[in-house]
């Protein structure tokens, strides 16, 4: 009788031991280690997908206590009050190039808020806020002036590390062939190391053998010239 292999879910760990850090994130990382000594209130961190902007947000919150809220969090100014709190530390992850006129306004007095007692606000988005269609002069400026640190696709050190721990994460033991042949096959990014080592993760099971440069030959062939947000 076959054997069916069992999709097991393997979130990623955002834990602070968990960050690889590289010449490719090291601004980036700078300035999260370099808080609480910001030149302001506002910091902007941008990255494609997989590019590693959640788990730096996340470090950011361990670090300053910061509680994390959705842009449609401001669309209504009566819950901004409730939303602040007492605290001091924010950030807000997924904001899009137009976030639009309630969220404009409600960032521009969330912002300004947060400069009154001294906080600090972390933005996450997917493009950098020079990007953004921002129709609120007052909030533009505001933007302008502040840090906006940008993350890009991984350099060969990462990959091959985050590939290296995406193995160990499954269980599945790879030799630095295996993962130097993936690391200079696949699209450059976070999110195509993910997709690839889970379809690996999936055939290892039904398959009921461990990870062979010729199995990964082959998963590459079939799997083809497909984008990470396509990969199974």
């Amino acid at each position: 009788m076959p054997q069916l292999p069992f999709e097991f879910l393997h979130p990623p760990s955002l834990a602070p031991e968990d960050y690889i850090a590289s010449q490719s994130n090291a601004a980036a990382f700078g300035w999260i280690e370099r808080w609480p000594d910001w030149p302001g209130p506002l910091l902007c961190l941008s990255g494609p997908v997989g590019s590693g902007k959640t788990h730096l947000a996340n470090l950011w919150r361990l670090r300053s206590g910061a509680q994390l809220l959705a842009p449609e969090d401001l669309a209504d100014p009566a819950r901004i009050p409730l939303l602040l709190g007492a605290a001091h530390a924010f950030v807000i992850d997924e904001i899009a190039q137009e976030i639009g006129s309630q969220v404009e306004r409600g960032l521009l007095h969330f912002h300004n808020a947060i400069a009154e007692r001294k906080g600090y606000l972390l933005l996450v988005a997917r493009t950098p806020p020079a990007r953004w269609r921002i129709g609120l002069a007052d909030l533009h400026s505001r933007l302008a002036a502040a840090p906006a640190i940008g993350l890009g696709q991984p350099d060969d050190l990462l990959l091959r590390a985050v590939l290296t721990k995406l193995f160990a994460d499954r269980q599945l033991a790879v030799s630095a062939e295996v993962v130097g042949f993936l690391a200079t096959r696949i699209e450059r990014s976070l999110a195509s190391a993910a997709a690839v080592v889970a379809a690996l993760d999936r055939e290892t099971l039904a398959r009921g053998r461990g990870v062979t440069l010729p199995q990964v030959r082959e998963t590459l062939e079939r799997l083809g010239a497909r984008t990470a947000g396509d990969l199974p």
